[in-house]
């Protein structure tokens, strides 16, 4: 099994016109990028990932032509700043972040759509923030009940000691050099590990049934219904993708975009 999905799946055409731009945020730089024009989605990567990932994977050249997709690095990932304090990582501030990134680029509403770690930031956007929500996509994965004080893992605690090995060799998934390069020259793992701790120290709740946009759920059919508590509580369907672990549901948009093409085109998204 390859690493997580950092791997770059397609070529950048020659043509493509992604502007990278920043805003300010409690004080930290957010970086995001802009591509497209039309109804407005905001995508928002895993842990470990960055903006960059939808591109290269090839998501911004498919939705560009329609929509306006904004990219966004929450704090600690890709070009955004990287604080090594975990309090600076707690889920209400960092959904405040993408707002920010939202009024900075004049997006009213939006599609936000998260993957991984990205699923559980969009259902908190759209649970504090259900008036710039147009519809959320969460996109295997979504907000898990985080008990306040509760330990952090031994990944989290090795990473906030600045150490990959736990990252590339202990857990769920199996890292190439490229993977690992990856890492070593754009992720602060410092960075990684108080952003897996910041939500213990405050506790994360969030109530899906207070959402009022349109839903999408999205998980791969080896993740052992993981996503299924998430529709039951939005009260929608889940949709799975056959044949697909936590990364393929990511990779995989012939079984992706589908899917969320048929979700958004009736609501006139």
């Amino acid at each position: 099994m390859r690493g997580y999905p950092r791997n770059r799946l397609t070529e950048r055409p020659a043509d493509e016109v992604v502007v990278t731009n920043t805003t300010q945020s409690r004080g930290y730089t957010i970086s995001y990028d802009d591509a497209g024009a039309g109804p407005a989605i905001v995508l928002l990567p895993g842990s470990t990932m960055s903006a960059a990932d939808w591109r290269d994977a090839g998501y911004v050249d498919l939705l560009a032509p329609t929509h306006r997709v904004i990219s966004t690095d929450p704090l600690g990932l890709g070009l955004s700043d990287k604080p090594h304090d975990p309090e600076a990582y707690r889920f209400p501030d960092v959904a405040a972040d993408v707002i920010a990134v939202m009024d900075s680029a004049g997006i009213d509403r939006a599609v936000v759509w998260g993957y991984s770690r990205g699923g559980a930031l969009a259902g908190v956007i759209a649970v504090r923030y259900p008036d710039r929500v147009a519809a959320v996509i969460l996109h295997a994965g979504g907000p898990e009940e985080v008990l306040k004080g509760s330990p952090p893992s031994e990944y989290a605690e090795a990473m906030l000691r600045g150490d990959f090995a736990l990252l590339w060799d202990g857990g769920a998934f199996t890292f190439s050099e490229d993977d690992r390069r990856y890492d070593r020259e754009f992720n602060d793992p410092v960075a990684i590990g108080a952003m897996s701790i910041g939500p213990r120290r405050s506790g994360l709740s969030t109530d899906l049934g207070r959402v009022v946009a349109p839903a999408l759920v999205i998980e791969g059919s080896k993740e052992a219904d993981e996503s299924k508590p998430f529709a039951l509580a939005l009260g929608v369907e889940l949709h799975v993708l056959p044949d697909c672990d936590h990364l393929d549901a990511f990779s995989r948009l012939d079984l992706v975009m589908p899917i969320v093409t048929g979700f958004l085109e009736p609501l006139g998204l």
